[in-house]
């Protein structure tokens, strides 16, 4: 049975079936794109600022379309799951990225650790632009799409005691994907040196499996860096970039990347032994990269009190601090792709 997914527009709601979703979705300020669905080139903003407020009303329905009631949760391997690929793999090709040798899907499976007789399906959703100058190896956009689905409610937070069992991940990691999905209509329209790769990868929260499966694809066989989001739309002001600890001539690049404001750029949590900071090295998809010796730089906010709550709600997202997180991270990837020149290793 389809499910309705009310999307928002600039005067009222709308409702689409997932039918629709082999279609150009009608949402936001589409008034530039061509025949065949894609945005005609040289029509879209080359400068950041003025492309992410050309998107913000599709970015913002996007970002509650994947986290409204409808998915269930995107737990991997559930109905809910699947109709969150079919998105995102619908926005791909929407927005004109080329799938890779094993197409825009890519299955893979795993047995629960503590039960190996249960196999779990998955599937990352991957697509790229090729660059002007492949030989500089491949920037890896990651996010993940998958959340912790429906669960019985708790008495101990106050979504759950009233009744709700559906943990949307509006900001984890809901956020992440949209970002990512923006960041390929950007890169479609202006080619960028290096090719970058948008990979939506699924099983985060069942131990980072599909970015694990990703790496040991071995597609593309040169990655210069991966850019992982993962939880970008609630804060004050904070958004963290982590990993440049590990890999110090990141650093440099980053330092001048202008924040868009309310968005304050900080640097962390990428060592131990840092007080009142946890070390996230090893917490989100980047470390499946790390491990073997990919660079990565991780973009998220602190933990808030709706993380991993049914009530990680789009009604909770910060619209203003989120667009500007999108500004941001799209200047900080054109940086990389301007400026990065050859590969680096991480510090002894």
């Amino acid at each position: 049975m389809l499910v309705p997914l009310n999307l928002p527009s600039e005067r009222s709601d709308m409702k689409i079936s997932l039918a629709l979703l082999s279609v150009p979705l009608l949402v936001g300020i589409w008034a530039c794109r061509d025949a065949d669905g894609a945005q005609a080139p040289g029509q879209v903003p080359a400068d950041p600022d003025s492309f992410v407020f050309a998107d913000s009303v599709r970015i913002l329905a996007d970002l509650k379309t994947l986290s409204h009631d409808s998915l269930e949760g995107r737990r991997t391997g559930t109905r809910g799951g699947v109709l969150a690929q079919a998105f995102i793999k619908a926005g791909f090709e929407e927005a004109g990225l080329t799938a890779p040798p094993a197409g825009f899907l890519q299955p893979f499976e795993f047995s629960d650790r503590r039960d190996t007789t249960q196999v779990t399906q998955g599937a990352n959703v991957v697509g790229f632009v090729e660059g002007a100058e492949p030989s500089l190896g491949a920037i890896v956009l990651t996010a993940h799409f998958d959340h912790l689905g429906v669960r019985p409610p708790r008495p101990g937070t106050p979504a759950e005691a009233a009744g709700d069992s559906i943990f949307n991940g509006a900001d984890d990691n809901a956020s992440g994907i949209v970002a990512v999905m923006s960041l390929a209509r950007y890169f479609v329209q202006h080619p960028p040196r290096h090719t970058i790769v948008f990979a939506a990868v699924d099983a985060e929260e069942m131990g980072l499996r599909g970015a694990y499966a990703f790496v040991e694809g071995g597609w593309p066989e040169l990655m210069a860096v991966n850019v992982n989001l993962d939880m970008v739309s609630r804060s004050d002001s904070l958004l963290f970039i982590a990993g440049t600890h590990h890999y110090p001539d990141l650093r440099p690049l980053m330092e001048g990347v202008t924040p868009r404001p309310p968005v304050v750029l900080r640097f962390g949590h990428d060592q131990r032994g840092i007080e009142g900071m946890q070390d996230w090295t090893g917490s989100s998809d980047h470390r499946a990269f790390h491990a073997q010796g990919i660079p990565f730089l991780y973009f998220g906010v602190e933990d808030h009190p709706d993380y991993h709550r049914a009530s990680d709600e789009f009604e909770a997202v910060d619209p203003s601090f989120f667009l500007n997180a999108v500004r941001t991270i799209l200047v900080a990837v054109k940086t990389l792709d301007e400026r990065l020149d050859s590969p680096l290793s991480p510090i002894p």
